[in-house]
């Protein structure tokens, strides 16, 4: 019925035409079993594009705070004493998704055989989608509802249970080993989707390696809790008809784009500033995903050059200066170009995680708490605004954004133009850091760690870098016109062999040395992922206390350890008229969660009452368990 409605709106959109639909509205109130049966491929379509992690709402509440936990970034405009008290958490990814599922599970059912084991394998690749999005639900809150909920049009309850997380993972896990039996058995049947499939564009192959590759991912929540289980299901997963997303073409990763005029959501999210040393890390190791994470700063030649002209040299940031080469021509400075690394390595610079040091004016080279240095004057007199740090690359989380090019104050403005967006959610880069991890722990794959963890790297970098093109990110194809030193940011070999050749990348030390190294790239690897970032450094202890690599800071130095930072966000006791309170409720102490008063999102509460699979994890800075 649905698809009838937008065809009649479509050609009665208005009065004057009203007389020309009569035909058209009269088919409305027809007889029920007389409206067709709803097509399960464009259900599947509508499944796939409900498919909405990193959402608006978690980009402006929750991942701000999950950044700043894991010292991979920074609030905006720098951390404060309240760094511990999030505002708000995330939402609840997976319910759209699901209710499409079981729909397209009901219609299936409904089929006669013939048609059964043509469309049948459809329901099957819902199956990952679901445990993707649950399992980051789950990530935060622990107990959540999933194997009862959006059952009620096929007799289901309006009151679905909270399934604990062991519960929640063995339901995953069925779910992903019934889908895989089921699309080994089926990979022939590639013609039923085709361009509805918007992900793998009906490849069944591609799908059942997602499906696989995923139980990697709920292994590694499982390795504090129950290491010999994690590393079976990772043991299986290797011995899999299905084999992983792997390919270094990356045409197995998941990449979704929604269209030409979806830009992932509307609103424009807060996003946090880079770290100063996840940012020098990167740098001293050649990383290029840096690029991706980090617009540029706004200082480029153009702009220092503003700054020697109007006398206002004194207040380029020493960080900055330190790399400019100039030369004295009638008593003038001009900019003749970069030293150190160059462009576009000399326009990546972070700041600072230490609470409250914006109100600190020895740090005013960060965030000029006098208000007189990051400014240029227009000829009106107004004040034109540069910010010689980065924050997140608002061009790699949403599309349709326009970039205004930094430039001298009055100069006439260029702008990119506006694009559609493109996300990467799963893909070969993160399968092969994975599976260097669980080598490290014992698991019974037949490359090396080394292996597979050079594998990773590469291929987080193309992988990265290949959406950075389709995401037409600034700077990217090309640099600013009207700057002759400015650089591009697109990564070539010659910048991955570079990398390679660090030590950082090479794992040729102890157990907790190798395996901070993988720790670290998969935090690298998750940047335009949050959760995941988040869930690898709460589980893994990285970045640890005392590292020769990347240690963890203390946000406040004069407290240390008693600056208490939570372990999940808080849940709020639901209201009287709720009709979901008392399963809630049942749920929350189960967990033994504190849900009402001022204790509810006490740091203290949330570092203490944990979610089950984080009982037994390090505490933040102590590095991994190896047992």
């Amino acid at each position: 019925m649905k698809y009838k409605y937008l065809a009649i709106a479509a050609l009665c959109g208005g009065l004057s035409i009203f007389s020309s639909c009569k035909d058209e509205f009269a088919g409305i109130n027809e007889n029920p079993s007389a409206i067709s049966t709803p097509d399960v491929r464009y259900l599947f379509t509508q499944c796939e594009m409900s498919f909405q992690p990193v959402d608006y709402q978690q980009w402006f509440y929750g991942f701000s705070y999950l950044g700043a936990w894991s010292q991979t970034s920074v609030l905006p405009g720098g951390n404060t004493s309240k760094l511990n008290r999030a505002s708000s958490g995330c939402g609840y990814q997976v319910n759209t998704v699901l209710k499409y599922a079981n729909e397209i599970k009901y219609q299936i059912s409904l089929m006669s055989d013939a048609d059964k084991e043509k469309y049948g394998y459809i329901q099957y690749l819902c199956a990952p989608l679901c445990v993707f999005l649950s399992m980051e639900d789950s990530d935060m809150y622990g107990s959540r509802q999933y194997s009862e909920a959006m059952q009620i049009r096929y007799g289901g309850t309006l009151t679905p249970k909270f399934d604990t997380q062991p519960e929640l993972f063995e339901y995953w896990l069925k779910e992903l080993d019934e889908a895989l039996v089921y699309l080994n058995a089926h990979k022939d049947q590639t013609d039923m989707l085709n361009s509805q499939d918007i992900i793998f564009k009906g490849n069944i192959d591609k799908w059942a390696k997602f499906t696989n590759s995923l139980k990697l991912k709920i292994a590694t929540r499982l390795l504090n809790v129950d290491k010999e289980r994690a590393l079976k299901i990772v043991n299986e997963a290797a011995q899999n008809a299905a084999g992983f997303t792997s390919a270094e073409d990356l045409s197995e990763d998941f990449v979704m784009n929604k269209g030409k005029e979806n830009a992932n959501f509307n609103n424009d999210p807060t996003l946090n500033s880079a770290n100063k040393t996840w940012v020098d890390f990167m740098k001293a190791n050649r990383d290029p995903r840096l690029f991706s994470f980090f617009m540029k700063n706004d200082y480029n030649s153009l702009v220092i050059q503003a700054f020697f002209d109007q006398k206002r040299e004194k207040f380029i940031p020493s960080y900055i200066m330190e790399n400019v080469e100039y030369k004295e021509v009638d008593g003038k400075k001009v900019f003749t170009g970069w030293k150190g690394m160059g462009e576009p390595w000399v326009r990546y610079y972070g700041i600072p995680c230490q609470n409250d040091i914006n109100k600190d004016s020895k740090y005013d080279e960060y965030f000029d708490t006098k208000d007189e240095a990051f400014f240029l004057e227009s000829k009106n007199g107004s004040k034109v605004k540069y910010s010689p740090t980065c924050i997140r690359n608002k061009f790699s989380i949403k599309g349709k954004y326009q970039y205004t090019f930094p430039d001298a104050p009055d100069v006439a403005p260029v702008k990119t133009t506006d694009n559609t967006w493109y996300g990467l959610y799963f893909s070969a880069g993160e399968v092969n850091l994975l599976l260097a991890e669980f080598k490290l722990l014992g698991a019974n794959l037949p490359l090396s760690a080394q292996e597979y963890f050079t594998a990773g790297v590469t291929l987080s970098v193309k992988g990265h870098d290949a959406v950075a093109a389709k995401n037409k990110l600034p700077y990217y194809e090309s640099g600013y016109a009207n700057d002759k030193f400015d650089g591009t940011i697109n990564v070539t070999d010659e910048m991955i062999s570079d990398m390679l050749s660090h030590d950082t990348y090479k794992l040729n030390g102890s157990q907790i040395e190798n395996l901070e190294k993988v720790y670290i790239q998969q935090m690298i690897h998750y940047y335009m992922l949050p959760m995941d970032q988040f869930v690898t450094s709460r589980r893994s202890g990285i970045p640890m206390k005392n590292s020769t690599l990347l240690p963890r800071e203390e946000f406040d130095p004069a407290v240390g350890d008693q600056f208490i930072i939570p372990r999940r966000f808080a849940v709020g006791k639901p209201d009287d008229t709720d009709k979901l309170r008392d399963v809630t409720i049942a749920a929350y102490e189960e967990q033994g969660y504190t849900y009402d008063g001022t204790m509810s999102d006490a740091p203290s509460t949330l570092a203490k009452e944990r979610i089950w699979y984080d009982k037994n994890a390090p505490e933040y800075g102590a590095g991994p368990n190896v047992y």
